[in-house]
């Protein structure tokens, strides 16, 4: 009888270590066998899945399983996993650099009915991230700025936007990301800030966000050893439990960013730091497309439930996985609606530092930089300038330009009155094609007018001071179409710096 009952017990906590599981796959090829097999909680949907045959995947999904949690990243800017067919809109920078809460909760909404337009329930949104290390490796203009309070006002803005559209957001990266320097995709970053710097910056907006009672959050895999000196922040039962749950109050649930990144991958295995995470209190884990590894996560999991973890977790987890399931809201945007929402977003997100606008068309090269994407390039600034800056010549380049690219360019420029070049960095430094094109540039003594198209500092990697300066803190096409309307004088930019440290 013993034997039975502890038989009983194992399959009951394998039946329920799929509780915690939020998977992912690659393609549109669904894994039905796989999901059969450990029954996770929900699925995360990444620009792979969703490139031809969205709503075919998400509708085999819903077939599978109809309690299935569906994730999608929807920040807008860089990040947005849904792209086929939808309005991209500009990042939480551009959108911060309105100064306009309302609009930010509209482009919130809109981006929360892009996710139920798809079928999905979550969106992985607001960046509740202060960016105050202007070289953040991957944040960066994903933040709503530099400020403390102007990203709590502008996040909740955001989620609250969400929130009418029935989708559920997500508050990410907690206790906060914007002051690393490394990638926690590639490797564990570690914040050495006293709790009281920790306060008035990086936990500002979670605090504001927990009080609002939104229902997510994500954790970080970062080391905060004023927080805890042993665990990073998504194995850290004083972060989870302690702070975020206890001294914050937070109910709602508590995800992992991807336990496949670096930042744990390097340091702990995937079965064992799914373990810590758990007992740290994280409810849902997100898990890379790798069915090995989401195998060895299920079956350690299986192993710890009812042992080192607590059966009653496993219900916790799926509680709280169902109370992220898409609720009723308002979808009211047509797509017209959500592309006149989308430029007004990047026009007013538009920042003009110096130099006098309009300028004329006529005369004028447009170097436009082509921007490396690997889910479908934008227009570059080259492109669009016939059409929003008339009477101009473009002339395309790569997103790092050869010394024979630069010499054509040179020759080019020779040709021309004045000269209007885009430069952009976001992920990594800055390219030094770029830094040789722009010198080569300035040298020719005519008029230059530079748009920043990533973080909107790129003129302390430049020498010289170009007669002009925009920023549109991102390369969707609206914003290219934005800088140009802004340089023939069809609006007058009013973005404000978020930035920090402004050049």
């Amino acid at each position: 009888m013993r034997l039975l009952a502890i038989l009983a017990g194992m399959g009951m906590a394998a039946a329920q270590a799929g509780n915690f599981l939020i998977v992912s796959f690659k393609g549109e090829e669904v894994p039905v066998a796989l999901l059969k097999e450990v029954r996770p909680a929900g699925v995360i949907l990444y620009p792979s899945n969703l490139r031809r045959d969205s709503q075919g995947v998400v509708a085999r999904l819903r077939a599978l399983d109809p309690n299935l949690l569906l994730l999608v990243d929807q920040e807008g800017g860089p990040f947005t996993s849904y792209r086929e067919g939808v309005v991209r809109f500009p990042s939480a920078m551009a959108l911060s650099a309105s100064g306009d809460e309302g609009l930010v909760e509209r482009v919130g909404w809109a981006l929360g009915c892009q996710v139920r337009r798809l079928g999905a329930d979550v969106n992985l949104a607001p960046v509740l991230d202060v960016n105050t290390n202007p070289d953040n490796p991957i944040i960066g203009l994903r933040s709503f700025g530099a400020d403390p309070e102007r990203v709590a006002r502008m996040g909740l803005a955001f989620a609250r936007g969400v929130l009418r559209s029935g989708a559920k957001p997500v508050g990410k990266h907690f206790p906060g990301h914007g002051d690393t320097g490394v990638d926690s995709h590639l490797d564990l970053p570690r914040v050495d800030k006293p709790k009281g710097a920790l306060e008035g910056a990086e936990l500002l907006p979670f605090r504001r966000y927990v009080a609002a009672g939104m229902p997510a959050v994500m954790a970080a895999h970062i080391l905060f050893p004023a927080l805890d000196p042993q665990y990073p922040a998504t194995l850290s039962a004083k972060i989870l439990t302690g702070l975020l749950r206890r001294e914050m109050g937070f109910t709602g649930a508590i995800l992992t960013d991807d336990m496949a990144m670096g930042a744990i991958k390097r340091h702990y295995g995937a079965g064992e730091a799914a373990v810590l995470a758990v007992k740290a209190g994280a409810d849902l884990l997100l898990l890379e497309p790798d069915e090995a590894a989401i195998r060895e996560v299920h079956a350690r999991l299986s192993k710890a439930l009812g042992q080192e973890i607590p059966l009653s977790r496993a219900e916790e987890a799926r509680r709280r996985a169902q109370g992220l399931k898409a609720g009723r809201g308002e979808c009211p945007f047509t797509p017209k609606e959500e592309e006149a929402l989308a430029l007004e977003a990047a026009r007013r997100g538009v920042v003009h530092r110096f130099g006098p606008l309009p300028i004329p068309g006529q005369g004028t090269l447009v170097l436009g930089l082509r921007i490396s994407d690997r889910y479908g390039a934008e227009p570059t600034l080259a492109d669009l300038a016939p059409q929003y800056l008339p009477g101009s010549r473009g002339l395309i380049l790569s997103e790092d330009p050869t010394p024979v690219e630069i010499q054509k360019a040179l020759a080019e420029a020779r040709k021309a009155e004045r000269l209007v070049v885009s430069t952009y960095r976001w992920l990594g430094g800055f390219k030094e094609g770029q830094r040789a094109l722009v010198k080569e540039l300035l040298a020719l003594g005519k008029p230059l007018y530079l748009v920043a198209l990533g973080n909107p500092d790129d003129l302390r990697f430049l020498p010289g001071r170009p007669a002009g300066y925009l920023a549109t803190h991102g390369y969707r096409a609206v914003q290219i179409r934005a800088a140009l309307e802004a340089l023939a004088g069809a609006y007058a930019p009013t973005g404000q710096w978020v930035f920090g440290g402004e050049p």
